[in-house]
């Protein structure tokens, strides 16, 4: 998560640890978010996978 947090948003560990409490848990609770958000798949993505949509056959 603190490796997210610096890569995404340019927060150093120290600085993050330097925070008041309040703010860590904050920040932590948005970060999860944010990454629960990015992991999920998108609603495009799944109708793909599935095999649904239109099939092209070539060379008939």
């Amino acid at each position: 998560m603190l490796y997210h947090i610096w890569v995404r948003h340019h927060l150093r560990p120290g600085a993050f640890w330097s925070l008041p409490k309040g703010e860590r848990t904050l920040l932590t609770a948005f970060t999860l978010h944010e990454i629960d958000v990015l992991t999920k798949p998108t609603p495009s993505s799944l109708s793909t996978s599935k095999g649904k949509g239109r099939r092209v056959i070539r060379g008939r």
